[in-house]
């Protein structure tokens, strides 16, 4: 097993978190509510964070590889189905299925697809150029690397999940994606989602913009990717306010049996006073301007999936 020393476990959080050690005002801070639950089955979303403040418009999302990758020999990204308790069946509803190629230029390719049975009745309509198209349900983006087609960014229209990696490593090319995140206001139909009606893509631009059914807007831009990450911007506009009861804007929804079998392990979070450290199935709530969702233990699940961090929270801009 790989093991790192405190010390340098330090210096990696501290890194990771560098850039935030100001203190932050309530428009810039998330709270972040813990709504997980346990469970034996490495192939169960148990773990699910919120993020929730009326006041923020803009945000990133940074992707990063796991501290051990580096001197990973071994990737695991098979299913397994051990332990696994019986799930209620999902409803299904049935569609013609289409594969489309939605934009292709010489770097950038997205790719459209409606599946043959969804658990909800429709998807969303996807624009892109001069392509309109109903019930999609997933999106890839992909970009040529070494002369190959290379896949790190998909998007459910149909209930909002969002999944990033970086580039993968030459050794890794299918590395895993791990944690899912949402963005939009969230609400619960069947299990936590982001009714997305309309998505507009600019493809050279690397741009979605989404529209929500429960009023307002979103836009997510890939602003840059490589083997060492990802960062998306997002930005919001008119989302619902309904007091103590706003939804949140943002949740990540992931993985944990153990520290050695999870799509993530830890909360790392920043307050006044500094930095703080929990296991995802400990963690209650805080009050954040960055918080992070990573790894330090090899998993023997998506063992190259990524570490997700939430930061860089803005308000709306001064008139």
């Amino acid at each position: 097993m790989i093991k790192l020393s405190r010390l340098a476990l330090a210096g990696v959080v501290a890194a990771a978190l560098a850039g935030s050690a100001h203190a932050a005002s309530d428009e810039t801070r998330a709270r972040v509510d813990n709504l997980s639950h346990p469970t034996k089955c490495a192939e169960f979303d148990n773990v699910y964070f919120t993020l929730t403040n009326p006041k923020i418009r803009a945000f990133r999302i940074e992707v990063t590889p796991p501290v051990y990758l580096p001197d990973l020999k071994v990737d695991d990204t098979a299913p397994n189905f051990d332990h696994c308790e019986a799930m209620k069946d999902d409803p299904k509803f049935k569609f013609q299925p289409k594969n489309l190629t939605l934009y292709e230029d010489d770097h950038i390719r997205i790719l459209g697809f409606t599946h043959e049975v969804s658990w909800r009745a429709r998807g969303a309509e996807v624009v892109i150029g001069g392509v309109d198209e109903t019930d999609i349900h997933l999106i890839q983006l992909q970009e040529k690397i070494d002369g190959k087609w290379t896949e790190y960014l998909v998007f459910y229209p149909f209930d909002g999940y969002w999944r990033a990696k970086p580039i993968p490593p030459e050794r890794f090319p299918e590395a895993a994606y791990g944690s899912s995140f949402l963005i939009g206001p969230i609400e619960e139909q069947h299990r936590p989602i982001v009714d997305v009606t309309r998505l507009e893509i600019d493809g050279k631009a690397r741009v979605f913009r989404m529209t929500f059914a429960r009023g307002g807007t979103g836009e997510l831009k890939v602003e840059k990717v490589s083997r060492e990450g990802a960062t998306l911007s997002v930005k919001l506009d008119g989302l619902p306010e309904d007091g103590d009861k706003t939804a949140p804007f943002a949740g990540i929804r992931s993985m944990f049996v153990t520290p050695d079998n999870a799509d993530t392990a830890r909360v790392v979070w920043r307050m006044d006073g500094g930095l703080f450290t929990e296991n995802v199935m400990d963690f209650k709530t805080s009050v954040t301007d960055d918080v992070r969702f990573d790894r330090v233990e090899l998993s023997k699940h998506n063992t190259s999936a990524p570490d997700v961090s939430f930061r860089g929270f803005t308000g709306a801009a001064k008139p």
